[in-house]
């Protein structure tokens, strides 16, 4: 069975800004955390939850991806180890709920973002 690794980087909180000085400035920081975490997990896949008003980050983060690839950080068999990795950016659809869990997986699936506790349970 595949394990995701999710990169929450909605930062809807006002008034917060840590996430995006990480991104903006020292990306490449944000995404050696993702490699040693997704190796921890055991996931192959990872996904940065961007909030859909930072509009530059996006670019920022895939310009440092595509470095890290490139140098053999990324993608298959990463520095002979064996072990492979993909990080994708998801930007946000700008919902607030969607700093929530349950949210930020629902809008990742293409899924309107609400909290489980929000939907109704099937007849």
């Amino acid at each position: 069975m595949p394990r995701y690794l999710v990169c929450n980087a909605d930062e809807s909180e006002p008034g917060t800004f840590k996430d995006r000085y990480l991104m903006e400035f020292l990306p490449h920081l944000l995404i050696e955390g993702l490699l040693i975490s997704s190796y921890a997990l055991g996931a192959n896949t990872t996904y940065i939850y961007i909030r859909g008003e930072y509009a530059w980050i996006p670019d920022i983060l895939e310009e440092a991806i595509a470095e890290a690839h490139k140098n053999g950080f990324l993608g298959k068999n990463i520095l002979g180890t064996g072990f492979d990795l993909n990080i994708y950016v998801q930007r946000g659809a700008g919902a607030y709920i969607c700093g929530e869990e349950t949210a930020l997986i629902e809008s990742l699936e293409g899924k309107r973002g609400t909290r489980a506790s929000n939907r109704r349970s099937p007849p």
